[in-house]
């Protein structure tokens, strides 16, 4: 074909390709609260007011924007539903030339509706937005009210749906508000909506979805609302704990409630206050055995806990919101560690007092350019006293006495900061920003074992007066580190057509002290895929790469164990207890990094089918994949080679705590998920998981039982669940009351079984028998249901123009109403006289009564 021929078609398709991207337009706009904060994770729904159309849905992002791509010219009408708020409507036309994007501000839901899980009742479910995930577990307020919290604990509630094969070093994730923290800020009733895996492969946050608990608080508002609970327990109307000889006397109270409302007469600055008092009078249960026999003690172990939160919101003139707020926290525990075979002389008394100043603002540049940033500043002092001052004596498997050694204070000066921009661009939704999820000046004051730690292999070790090994730590145990952790990221989610979308992305990580390694970038990408337009079914997956993070504690121990600072002494077969003279002629131990040390990463993969069961509920089936690489361990780089293991490769030099990367972990599950309302006398959320996880590590602290052969580890996973199941919701049967049930089974994890004693003179009492791998005995299962019954007073408005109506809710909950005893802790040690059985329980049956006042 000639040169003018090709001219000619080139010209031809130009002419065509323009003329239909004339026909069609785009939609977009951002969500808001009434204060102005934008709402993320809210369903908008684009509905033609033709006959016989089908809607199209989409979902806004962590910054509140959403947007419709190929929009045929004509009358729309936009639905935009998230919890916690009523639903909105708004009448868009379309035209062949771009719409101004929207700004849709949501009011909050009136307080006598009940919000069921699931999502708006107008909303398909099914999406193909990569960020709208049916395997998620997301519940707002209101719905957290209609289920049994105990002791209005929502997160260890929800923290059921999390993988502990999948956390990082320093633990799960607690994002609020889109950055890391140390806590909610807010009181119970001051959270609007709690997600757990929602959009797993996104680059804004560090650890995969079911690693991280995404909390969103609730902004101030332009009228006032308000929330106050009471809740209080007795054990009067409790069951008795498995090992308790006489039911222990128990009880607790907890106030707790939150105000929002307007602080000018233009309503353009807001407030949110919350607060609250809990006074829990608990007791632990020891079951041990000395010299003496069997010991049966209980023990009160009270906690108090007191915080107070205040913010202020304000909408400035150009549409630009800012928000600053300030909360104080302030905890105490008595009689920590306790329980179990640990006596009540073992254990320490503890508390924690936080102060932090939280800040956010955000500016629209243009419609296409919006910068979010938010920060934290916080201090935080937590000292621990020992109980009683005397040596620790642990006589493996049997009891834990003499004193807890563990004195120490642990301070932190933290900034907690994430600035994100949004750039939107045709079919291209672009986030890029910077996120710091730690800078803070640590203090780690460490006075533990100055008396000496000393473990007996069994009872008649400790009868005769021989430990094993006994660890002492003298020298200078003040310390000061600046901590830094740092991280980048960019991710584009591409809408390519109505039927398909895929998001790609990558994060930088960087942390100081661990060979400040550079090299960790951490690609990720996820899809969605439906067969039509109308399709109820949806195709979806996603692969990431996530880097680990020590925490502050390994650091800390690299400083304190350097052989200068605190000197810690690892003694075998040493007298009790052991003489100044046995102490100088032992080396010091010190912790190291290996050469080859560089962060550890987990490439979690991923697919699953979705189907709309019915116009409000949704299952999912997926398989999702995991690989820990080069994952940390610890091994003693000095330890003795052969029997009978009296000599170190270097005589002048104790344990060598070397830090690896050198772990790895394999995982694979089935995760099967039902959610959302089935019929109007059911929502909530139904989970099974089958799932295999196997590793040569637990861990940054991990030892093998011979660090010579680590790869002789390989075996479960210590907290290998192979089937788990959970239900999470509330039954609405009649207008009397409603009903809440948290139901969870699951298999049991495996237990170690142990000699009990140092054989191999590395200082870890984690030795097997010849041949015995690790984690051999089964341990147990549970089985737990929850139930919570309430019914709502409402209160007649006293006007028309009210809408909303005060009510007060009378709940009952009743924790474990079976009274399974469901044993937690199984002994492993050979030599004890409990090998094989347990010596811990969770908590029996429990009564708890709730009052909620909402206006």
């Amino acid at each position: 074909m000639s040169g003018p021929k090709l001219f000619i078609l080139f010209f031809l398709c130009s002419i065509i390709a323009a003329s239909t991207a004339a026909q069609s337009s785009v939609i977009s706009g951002t969500v808001q609260d009434p204060s102005g904060a934008v709402v993320p994770n809210a369903t908008i729904l684009l509905q033609s007011t033709a006959p016989n159309s089908s809607p199209s849905r989409a979902g806004s992002d962590p910054t509140g924007n959403f947007r419709f791509e190929n929009v045929a010219p004509g009358a729309y009408r936009l639905v935009i539903s998230a919890s916690g708020f009523k639903d909105a409507t708004v009448a868009v036309t379309v035209s062949t030339k771009r719409p101004a994007p929207l700004r849709i501000s949501l009011a909050l839901a009136s307080q006598s509706e009940s919000v069921v899980v699931g999502g708006a009742d107008t909303s398909p479910q099914i999406s193909t937005e990569t960020s709208e995930n049916q395997s998620a577990n997301t519940f707002e307020r209101n719905a957290l009210d209609r289920v049994p919290l105990f002791d209005q604990d929502y997160i260890s509630t929800l923290s059921r749906f999390l993988d502990e094969n999948a956390t990082s070093t320093n633990g799960v994730s607690l994002v609020v508000n889109g950055i890391e923290a140390n806590g909610p800020g807010v009181t119970p009733s001051a959270v609007q909506e709690v997600r757990i895996n929602q959009n797993p492969y996104t680059v804004f946050f560090a650890n995969p979805g079911r690693a991280r608990l995404e909390i969103t608080t609730k902004p101030g508002t332009a009228d006032f609302h308000g929330t106050v609970n009471f809740l209080y327990r007795n054990a009067v109307f409790d069951a008795a704990n498995a090992f308790a000889i006489q039911k222990p006397d128990e009880s607790r109270q907890y106030y707790e409630g939150s105000l929002s409302g307007p602080l000018s007469r233009d309503k353009k600055t807001t407030f949110l206050l919350s607060l609250d008092r809990d006074i829990d009078s608990v007791q632990t249960i020891v079951d041990a055995v000395n010299l003496s026999g069997p010991v049966h003690e209980n023990v009160p172990a009270p906690i108090h806990h007191s915080f107070a939160e205040g913010r202020v919101f304000h909408t400035l003139a150009n549409g630009d919101l800012f928000w600053i707020g300030y909360s104080y926290e302030n905890s105490s525990y008595k009689n920590q560690n306790v329980g179990g075979n640990v006596l009540p002389e073992a254990g320490y008394n503890s508390s924690v007092v936080e102060n932090e100043i939280n800040v956010s603002y955000r500016h629209t540049f243009s419609t296409d350019w919006i910068n979010q940033l938010r920060f934290l500043v916080g201090e935080n002092n937590q000292p621990r006293t020992s109980v009683f001052e005397a040596p620790q004596i642990i006589v493996s498997g049997a009891f834990t006495g003499g004193g807890a050694q563990a004195d120490s204070r642990r301070t932190e000066y933290h900034f907690d900061g994430t600035d994100i921009v949004t750039w939107i661009h045709g079919k291209h939704l672009v986030n890029f920003g910077v996120d710091i999820p730690d800078i803070s000046r640590r203090g780690a004051d460490d006075f533990t074992n100055q008396l000496g730690s000393y473990t007996f292999a069994s009872l008649a070790a400790f009868q005769a007066n021989t430990p094993s090994t006994a660890t002492i730590q003298q020298g200078n145990g003040h310390l000061v580190f600046l901590e830094k952790v740092i991280a980048g990221f960019v991710e584009d989610s591409i809408r390519v057509n109505a039927k398909f979308s895929v998001t790609v992305g990558i994060r930088y990580y960087w942390q100081n002290y661990f060979h400040d390694d550079p090299n960790n970038f951490a690609p990720r990408f996820s899809l969605a895929y439906a067969p039509s337009t109308k399709s109820k079914t949806v195709f979806r997956g996603g692969a990431g790469v996530f880097y680990d993070r020590t925490g502050p504690r390994p650091i800390a121990d690299l400083l304190h164990f350097n052989g200068v600072n605190l000197l810690r002494f690892i003694v075998t077969d040493p007298t009790f207890p052991a003489g100044p003279a046995e102490i100088a002629a032992t080396p010091s131990s010190v912790v190291t990094l290996d050469p080859r040390l560089h962060i550890p990463y987990r490439l979690q993969y991923g697919f699953a089918i979705e189907r709309q069961v019915t116009a409000k509920s949704t299952f999912s089936a997926g398989y999702v994949g995991s690989r820990g690489i080069s994952l940390f361990r610890s091994i003693d780089g000095n330890a003795p080679i052969a029997p009978p293991f009296t000599e170190r490769p270097n005589p002048a030099l104790g344990q060598d705590r070397q830090i690896q990367s050198d772990g790895y972990q394999k995982s694979n599950a089935l995760e099967l998920t039902f959610r959302g309302q089935p019929s109007k006398y059911f929502s909530g959320q139904v989970q099974y998981t089958l799932s295999k996880t196997y590793n040569n590590t637990q861990g940054i602290t991990y030892f093998p039982a011979n660090s010579y052969d680590p790869a002789a580890d390989w075996a479960r996973s210590d907290n290998d669940r192979r089937h788990k199941f959970d239900l999470l919701g509330s039954s609405h049967f009649t207008r009397l009351f409603t009903v809440g049930a948290a139901l969870s089974l699951y298999s049991g994890k495996p237990v170690d079984v142990t000699t009990g004693a140092d054989n191999n003179g590395d200082g870890v009492v984690n030795d097997r028998l010849p041949g015995f791998a690790r984690n051999t005995l089964h341990g147990p299962g549970l089985i737990n249901l929850d139930l919570n019954l309430a019914h709502d007073f409402t209160f007649k408005p006293r006007s028309d123009k009210q809408k909303d109506v005060p009510t007060l809710t009378v709940s009952i909950n009743s924790f474990n109403i079976l009274n399974h005893p469901n044993y937690v802790t199984y002994v492993g040690v050979l030599t004890s006289p409990f090998f094989g059985r347990p010596v811990a329980a969770n908590p029996p049956r429990r009564t708890q009564l709730n009052l909620e006042f909402k206006f």
